[in-house]
């Protein structure tokens, strides 16, 4: 929102900040509290590899999946069950500043036990999305 609403409609930051805070109080009553509910969270959050970081353009995703439902299978780095930390930028991938980072473990939401998946950072080349991606199940 931040990025498209700067670049196309040409609103300042302080603007857009402003309006997200005006309808915070409608999500807080009405959206978060489904989140207890859902089987699959999204959450779209601020990068946590730029300190300070107010463009918005590199983001942190992470996918919140319940565990043990007959229907959905998880999605998991590696290892189903594990707790992984993986920087991938080294001989196999050139990642560009500020670099990427992946999280993938077992953890709680909202008193249920869930498997978390996380990708902070950004790729800049469609062969190391596809390293990546072979990695995941």
């Amino acid at each position: 929102k931040l990025q498209r609403d700067m670049a196309e409609r040409g609103h300042s930051l302080e603007s857009i900040k402003a309006s997200i805070q005006a309808r915070k109080p409608d999500f807080d009553a009405y959206i978060d509290p489904q989140k207890k509910y859902a089987d699959a969270v999204i959450e779209v959050l601020p990068t946590q590899l730029i300190p300070g970081d107010n463009e918005g353009k590199v983001l942190r995703v992470r996918l919140i999946m319940k565990e043990g439902l007959k229907y959905l299978k998880p999605v998991y780095l590696f290892d189903e069950g594990s707790t992984i930390n993986w920087i991938p930028c080294g001989r196999k991938l050139t990642c560009s500043y500020p670099g990427i980072k992946f999280f993938y473990g077992p953890d709680s939401y909202f008193s249920n036990e869930v498997s978390m998946l996380e990708m902070d950072g950004q790729f800049d080349r469609l062969e190391e999305l596809i390293y990546v991606e072979s990695h995941l199940s």
